[in-house]
């Protein structure tokens, strides 16, 4: 049970730590990661770098997607707005 609740922390601050959609939270990151190292031998931040480091194309690929999925996300709220104008 509480690896199962370590994995799902670590695959949200994973995903907090990549996304940069809390960037202000970063340093928090930082010290909670070296925390983890150091008492559990979990290294969340380092394993994605590894990722990126073994499949480059796809990490490179999976922000071409994340930003095109922002972008049209906009475009939906813009068109919505539009719409409710008219």
């Amino acid at each position: 049970m509480i690896s199962f609740v370590l994995k799902i922390l670590q695959a949200l601050v994973l995903k907090l730590a990549t996304t940069g959609t809390f960037h202000w939270l970063l340093p928090t990151l930082l010290k909670l990661d070296k925390y983890l190292e150091d008492k559990l031998g979990i290294d969340i931040i380092k394993q994605d770098r590894k990722f990126k480091e073994v499949y480059p194309v796809i990490s490179e690929r999976i922000q071409l997607l994340e930003k095109e999925v922002i972008r049209l996300k906009k475009q939906s709220v813009k068109d919505r707005y539009r719409k409710n104008v008219l």
